[in-house]
């Protein structure tokens, strides 16, 4: 079956443009023009057509996929043959592999890292519950999606319960560098064979490297099966490094039992953090209410509530707003200024007016008594506070002259007595 841009798979997907070339098929992005929706086409590639061998394992995949039902796997729409080929129609997931985000980034923080595992194995384990086991765990099966939904694809080379085998004796399907020490020697793969691998995946985006290389795919097989894993880097939390070396143990007992435990530790290794929408209690202390009055006689009122002294930010602010009216003393007098102060300069003025209006009485009783003589003028000053530090309509209540006008400030404030 030929591909290209155009071409109509079963009269109703057309293929857009190919995303990715594997082991067995290609994968394009196509058009289902019944639903009009996008969905992603897996064609067999095209030097493997016309091979039943290559047929039935598309046709396995296909069987395997539409058992599985799981919000992290990608899901399966259709499946289809066409001139000696064979295809599934799948759901597209727009995002990009966690292959690709490795390489811009080699190594991922646990914060990242975490939740991509914990949704990984959530899906394995959904897989296992149904009998499959997907054979070929890997970053590149591993699709990060919109709102950091993963979904894990392509069980090309997944195993069922009660399935014929396809593999000759001495092959080992899946990929090298994810390959479980189980698979390495030709014993069947288990789900326990699928965490290795997401062992594996979880080394790497730790570290930046595989934890087994070599020259062939064989030398990383046998280094799968004897060589120690070496340590992650200190800089790696403690137990995030344990639970690695958990799932990397040779032996699968030693690993987590299934992948809705593994998940379960994942989310244990999570920051603690309250999920989105939910409102932050804030506990406030409970007002002490002030004591009951016992003992009043009938007909009398209720003592009034006590008075409680302002809370410090309150105190603080009275102090603040009233500090420029605040110990104003008059040199003049000696009289202290509180916030009333507008109120006391009148009085004084009164009092000299009365000092003033004795002296000029008396003066005019001695003049009396002495006979005639020119008129005598008394004048009686009353000079107001300084102001150099408070100028006009400063302070809280502003200055105000004892003769009760808002002159300005430094000018006396005269009264004058004369003679009749």
């Amino acid at each position: 079956m030929r591909t290209a841009t155009g071409v109509a798979l079963g009269d109703r997907y057309r293929l857009v443009k190919q995303i990715a070339v594997g082991g067995m098929g290609e994968v394009w992005e196509g058009y289902d023009e019944s639903l009009a929706r996008p969905v992603a086409i897996k064609v067999l590639r095209a030097e493997y057509a016309g091979d039943r061998g290559f047929l039935e394992r598309f046709r396995t995949e296909a069987r395997n996929s539409a058992a599985l039902s799981h919000p992290n796997i990608a899901q399966l729409f259709d499946y289809g043959e066409q001139d000696g080929s064979g295809y599934l129609v799948m759901e597209l997931v727009v995002g990009e592999p966690l292959s690709d985000l490795l390489e811009r980034e080699p190594v991922l923080p646990p914060v990242r890292l975490l939740p991509v595992l914990a949704q990984t194995a959530r899906a394995l384990h959904a897989a296992h519950e149904a009998g499959v086991v997907h054979r070929d765990v890997k970053p590149g099966n591993i699709l990060l999606g919109r709102g950091g939904r993963v979904k894990i694809t392509d069980f090309g080379v997944s195993l069922a319960q009660n399935q014929a085998t396809m593999t000759a004796t001495g092959m080992v399907m899946g990929t090298a560098q994810y390959l479980s020490p189980e698979q390495a020697v030709g014993h069947a793969a288990t789900p326990l064979s699928d965490l290795y691998s997401l062992g594996v995946v979880a080394y790497e985006a730790l570290v930046g490297h595989r934890p087994f290389t070599g020259p062939t795919a064989v030398d990383i097989a046998v280094a799968h099966v004897n060589s120690p894993v070496p340590p992650l880097p200190a800089a790696v939390d403690k137990r995030v490094a344990a639970l690695v070396m958990r799932l990397l143990s040779k032996d699968p007992s030693k690993r987590p039992a299934t992948g809705a435990e593994l998940a379960a530790e994942l989310d244990r290794l999570l920051p603690r953090t309250p999920p989105s929408g939910v409102p932050v209690v804030v506990t406030t202390p409970t007002p002490v209410a002030p004591p009951a009055v016992t003992g009043r006689a009938p007909g009398t009122a209720a003592a009034p509530p006590p008075s409680y002294p302002p809370r410090r930010a309150q105190r603080e602010d009275a102090v603040h707003r009233a500090a420029p009216a605040a110990r104003r003393t008059s040199t003049t007098t000696g009289v202290r200024l509180g916030r009333r102060g507008r109120l006391s300069w009148p009085l004084v003025a009164l009092i000299l007016l009365l000092v003033g209006l004795l002296g000029a009485a008396l003066a005019h009783a001695v003049t009396r008594a002495d006979g005639p003589g020119p008129a005598t003028v008394l004048v009686a000053t009353a000079t107001t506070p300084e102001t150099d530090q408070y100028p006009r309509g400063g302070g809280v209540d502003g200055m105000i002259t004892a003769n009760g006008s808002d002159a300005d400030a430094g000018a006396p404030a005269r009264t004058e007595v004369k003679d009749a």
